[in-house]
């Protein structure tokens, strides 16, 4: 039998390691396939566009994306039916994820209720463009209310009075006033979320005083006991008596009765949202 060269020998072995390399890395790659686990994923709904508050959702703001995990996030939705006709509770960007937390319950037709808390109403209050914070609110936001009276027997000494604290702010907008001997003039308006006693005893503070608001800070749930301020107290004059109105003045004075509601409102402890 004659005997193979040396050369020969050599490309039988490189063929054989060959060979024998590129079914290993088969074999590997077979494994690998059989052991790794499996991707997966589901589908959510998500803005296509942004959408104002109070909005009603329609299919065409709305898509859906691949999710890549293998649980979807908790109160969100898988197809378009789920969410179109909803009513939007809060502002939604493009791409943000629908979840039942941004949506105002079913049945609640379009418009500032949809904003509301179970158990709360809506008020609007007007508020001149310094005391409504230069218009620099916005629906979401946090504010305390403060009452300053100067009727009556408070005309000599005005009472500031922090009446509530921590309500949301629901809207802002313009309301026109007709005023006697003067031209129709625009006023801002807020609206705020209160409860119904909430609501009267805001109501009696606008018809006897004037109404500010002051924001409050993202995240701030902190509540306060003040005493209220009087032109006294705030000039350096603890005791000073206040001067007696004029008959003039006591012809236009409210009666006894709002007078002392007005008393309670610095005696009142202060009330949050």
């Amino acid at each position: 039998m004659p005997r193979l060269p040396g050369w020969a020998w050599l490309l039988l072995a490189i063929g054989f390691a060959t060979l024998a390399s590129y079914m290993a890395l088969g074999w590997l790659k077979r494994q690998a396939a059989v052991q790794a686990p499996k991707s997966k994923t589901t589908i959510v709904v998500v803005a296509k566009i942004a959408v104002a508050p109070t909005s009603l959702l329609s299919a065409e703001q709305l898509k859906t994306e691949v999710w890549h995990q293998e649980k979807p996030p908790q109160g969100s939705f898988n197809n378009l039916e789920q969410v179109a006709g909803r009513v939007t509770a809060t502002s939604i960007l493009p791409g943000d994820l629908i979840t039942e937390n941004k949506l105002a319950p079913k049945g609640t037709v379009p418009g500032i209720t949809a904003l509301l808390s179970p158990n709360q109403r809506a008020m609007t209050v007007k508020v001149d463009e310094a005391s409504g914070v230069a218009g620099f609110l916005t629906p979401g936001n946090r504010v305390d209310v403060v009452v300053v009276v100067d009727k009556g027997e408070y005309h000599q000494d005005p009472l500031a009075k922090l009446l509530f604290q921590n309500l949301k702010v629901l809207g802002t907008g313009q309301k026109l006033e007709n005023r006697p001997g003067d031209k129709p003039q625009i006023v801002p308006t807020v609206t705020l979320e209160v409860t119904p006693e909430q609501g009267e005893r805001l109501a009696l503070a606008a018809q006897e005083g004037r109404i500010s608001l002051v924001v409050r800070g993202q995240g701030d749930q902190q509540l306060v006991e003040t005493l209220g301020a009087d032109a006294s107290r705030l000039f350096g004059r603890p005791g000073k008596a206040i001067p007696q109105a004029p008959p003039a003045a006591a012809a236009v004075s409210p009666p006894a009765r709002t007078v002392e509601m007005i008393r309670g409102l610095e005696r009142a402890p202060v009330t949050s949202w």
